[in-house]
């Protein structure tokens, strides 16, 4: 579809804001239509007739995400000048399909749009509503969302970070699917586990494919004698490569200098999948979807009691999403047609100290605690105990923070490491 078929309507109430956004849009072969409020643009329009609609989110009388309401079928870009997360957020919620901070590059507003408009909005949706692991409505699953639109709307490569279990392969495939290389192959390269044979292959097709999608899968793990050809695919514009780690890459650069370049060449967007225990008010969403999900393939409704949704929702679920949907999984298959779950169902599938690891995580959250000293001498202690014997993402996990927070915690409490 040509650019002149594409009708966009710019409402702002700023004339010199409004004036410049349409003489930018025109400039791109666009048909701009323009209005100052949410009642002139209806007045004035039938708002069903547009491609896309550019709207300010303060309006005079209004707000520009009474759009969403008012033309359902038609995409909105929102643009504030009140960025913070919280707004962003509520935005999504709504139904805006991106914002952009005010004041924002022209370029940056040209491809947002373009994004928009040759995106299908549909098969958008489908990515995102198809991976249990971006499911959800809270403050960090829905900004997730945003950035992976942001993302794979560039060429740019991407690093995606989370904890085992937190889905960066699907999360990788999504940001695909969004993208406009979706037609297009997506390679993945497992580092750990490819012989010099597999990774020379994998590289060739991606080559000789032309454009498409390289996924690099545990990024940390590949081997030295591969990583100058990893920095040149990164070059390769028709080649849009996307790694991913469980590891923390910072701590990995000071253990090894000599994969600054590397980190440095596939980390040019860095997308942090959260853990399920940073999103927790999520959890009754997800508990309640793989309830359903396995009435449906076991053929006989199954249900949860809101007793085991607190327990659910106070466990710390090292081993995240996956962790939860394979626990739910497990239960249903012990139990008969029309049965609850309830916590005593769960206790035999999750260790019983979900109570302590939460309590723990809350006061080692709380900065202004008056008892924070004591905490300290404690999370210092207990790091000094334990280290020789269990692994950094172990002691994270037994503390209730992530492995990030532990290393974040190591620098700002000088905590030396074992001598090994």
């Amino acid at each position: 579809m040509n650019k002149t078929n594409h009708h966009i309507l710019v409402v702002e109430d700023e004339d010199i804001i409004r004036l410049s956004i349409v003489k930018l849009l025109e400039r791109q072969s666009y048909k701009v239509s323009e209005a100052v409020s949410v009642k002139a643009a209806l007045s004035g329009f039938n708002l069903n007739n547009f491609d896309l609609i550019v709207s300010d989110l303060r309006l005079p009388g209004g707000s520009g995400g009474d759009f969403i309401r008012l033309a359902p079928e038609v995409p909105v870009l929102i643009m504030t000048s009140y960025a913070s997360l919280r707004s962003a957020v509520e935005i999504m919620r709504q139904g805006a399909v991106d914002y952009i901070s005010k004041p924002f590059d022209h370029e940056e507003l040209v491809q947002s749009v373009k994004r928009i408009l040759y995106a299908n909005k549909s098969s958008e949706m489908t990515a995102f509503n198809s991976i249990d692991q971006l499911l959800g409505s809270s403050t960090e699953i829905i900004a997730t969302h945003a950035l992976l639109r942001k993302a794979a709307a560039t060429d740019l490569s991407i690093l995606i970070a989370g904890e085992i279990g937190t889905g960066k392969r699907l999360v990788a495939q999504a940001i695909h699917n969004i993208s406009e290389r979706k037609e297009k192959r997506f390679i993945t390269i497992n580092c750990p586990s490819a012989s010099d044979m597999q990774f020379k292959n994998s590289l060739e097709l991606a080559e000789k494919t032309g454009i498409c999608t390289v996924f690099l899968a545990n990024i940390c793990g590949l081997a030295k004698s591969h990583q100058r050809a990893v920095i040149e695919l990164t070059r390769n514009s028709k080649i849009h490569c996307i790694a991913s780690t469980a590891k923390d890459i910072d701590m990995l650069c000071l253990d090894d200098p000599y994969r600054v370049d590397l980190f440095r060449a596939v980390n040019a967007i860095k997308i942090e999948v959260p853990a399920l225990r940073e999103r927790s008010s999520d959890i009754a969403q997800l508990a309640n979807y793989f309830i359903e999900k396995v009435s449906q393939e076991l053929s006989f409704p199954i249900d949860i009691s809101e007793e085991s949704i607190k327990v659910l929702t106070n466990y710390s679920w090292p081993g995240n999403i996956t962790e939860l949907k394979n626990t739910l999984y497990k239960v249903a298959l012990t139990l008969d047609e029309g049965s609850i779950i309830s916590p005593e169902h769960l206790h035999a599938y999750i260790n019983g100290n979900s109570n302590t690891q939460n309590i723990a995580k809350e006061a080692l959250t709380t900065s202004e605690n008056s008892n924070s000293l004591s905490l300290e001498k404690y999370f210092i202690q207990y790091v000094l105990d334990n280290q020789k014997t269990m692994r950094e993402t172990q002691l994270a996990q037994n503390l209730g923070i992530s492995r990030k927070n532990l290393w974040q915690r190591r620098k700002k409490l000088n905590i030396p490491r074992p001598v090994k």
